[in-house]
């Protein structure tokens, strides 16, 4: 518990620290929205690399810049998206995967930013094979105008009624996270509850909204990360604190998130082998011993770490996909069996059981279909409505109708946690 605290302590720190230091070296906020009016999209694709001298091999690193000729009120660059390797008396590489940024010649911050980055070498880009966003592109003012880019949808980053699914999505997912109910039912009294939902918007206010203004100012000072956008975090934290003058400070901004994605993980590996010794061995084996259940906690600890690392050899363009659909799946599993089991007497264990697969099943299925429709790892969105939402429909009409063919709870149960029942 105080390790969580002192966690979030530090978070809360540490992002008033970088709204700080984003704000005054970018020039202001008002700054920082002006140059960020002027960006476009960047394109994706190929293009070939020409060298001058080429006695000695000669190795670019992922993300190295090259600037190319001016094109009228606009100063193209090329980023690397991978690494490119010439051997030695090579001249030329093709298909060298490339991101391609078009800088306004009136964004001073963000050109000043990429020229203290672009490679010294003789080195030429010709014959791009650039594709740009399909939502967004050459189109000044799209990252300051809903709905933003988006490089794989017509209808760009969050349309209407994509942006109302988030706004269901966060609060609703969350309430039904296993991890959260467990550190709920550990609150003294009511008061206590509410002292604490009261702490916690306010906390949450001060990490969220600053963040969106740190991250907008990231993208006049560190411009071209489109191509490894999750490590936009910590880059911004090793930029600001090195131009400050304080670059040991970025050790201590980025600790404090990385403690706490270590604290989320052993909470759901303990989670998910609690759940399986208690709810499923221990009932099936009632007298096994203290050492068989520390044994099956152990392998099964070992067994979800393992799964977890094997999704990682493949793992999605962003974290945050992998976040998303796994509080979408948790919430649409729990959310409506849990809250139909506070409220509803009549519930009945079989619709429980019934509700929670349908709706993590549903959640599956919009994400396979996703996967094909899109070709990468992310929800079908029927009517533009986030797969959250569906499921949890999906979970709510299956529990009810299983309600309706199963037989009636336990009286017993039933009057254990609401009373008699007329």
């Amino acid at each position: 518990m105080w390790t969580d605290m002192m966690q979030g302590v530090i978070m809360g720190l540490g992002v008033v620290i970088l709204l700080g230091l984003a704000l005054s070296q970018v020039g202001g906020l008002g700054k920082a929205t002006e140059e960020l009016s002027r960006q476009v999209p960047p394109k994706e694709g190929n293009a070939t690399l020409i060298r001058s001298v080429a006695d000695e091999p000669l190795i670019l690193a992922k993300g190295t810049w090259l600037e190319m000729p001016k094109e009228n009120d606009r100063q193209p660059f090329v980023r690397l998206t991978e690494q490119v390797e010439f051997v030695a008396k090579q001249s030329i590489v093709t298909n060298a995967p490339i991101l391609q940024v078009l800088t306004s010649l009136k964004n001073e911050r963000e050109l000043k930013a990429i020229r203290a980055q672009v490679s010294k070498l003789e080195l030429n880009a010709t014959n791009l094979d650039v594709e740009g966003y399909d939502y967004g592109d050459d189109k000044p003012g799209v990252y300051v105008s809903a709905p933003g880019p988006k490089d794989s949808s017509a209808t760009g980053f969050l349309p209407i009624m994509l942006a109302i699914s988030f706004f269901c999505f966060w609060p609703f997912a969350g309430a039904a996270q296993p991890s959260y109910m467990a550190r709920q039912m550990a609150y003294k009294d009511i008061p206590t509850l509410r002292h604490s939902i009261i702490f916690v918007a306010l906390y949450f206010s001060l990490i969220y909204f600053p963040l969106i203004i740190i991250f907008t100012c990231g993208r006049v000072l560190l411009p071209g990360w489109e191509m490894d956008a999750d490590r936009v975090m910590p880059e911004m934290a090793t930029y600001l604190t090195s131009e400050a003058g304080v670059p040991w400070l970025a050790g201590l901004l980025v600790a404090a998130p990385f403690a706490a994605v270590m604290s989320s993980v052993d909470s759901f590996l303990l989670l998910v082998s609690g759940s399986v010794v208690r709810d499923v061995y221990q009932r099936k084996n009632p007298k096994a011993s203290d050492a068989q259940m520390k044994k099956v906690t152990y392998w099964t600890t070992v067994g979800v770490g393992a799964l977890a690392m094997l999704a990682m050899l493949n793992p999605p363009q962003f974290l945050q996909d992998l976040i998303v659909f796994g509080s979408g799946g948790l919430g649409a599993s729990f959310l409506m069996p849990v809250i139909l089991s506070l409220y509803w007497p009549k519930l009945t264990p079989q619709a429980t059981i019934a509700g929670m697969l349908s709706g993590g099943g549903a959640m599956a299925v919009f994400y396979v279909i996703g996967y094909f429709v899109n070709g990468k790892f992310s929800g079908y969105e029927l009517l533009s409505l986030h797969p959250f939402i569906w499921s949890v429909l999906v979970s709510a009409y299956v529990t009810v109708y299983v309600w309706l063919s199963s037989p009636p709870a336990d009286k017993a149960l039933v009057e254990k946690y609401f009373g008699p029942q007329s």
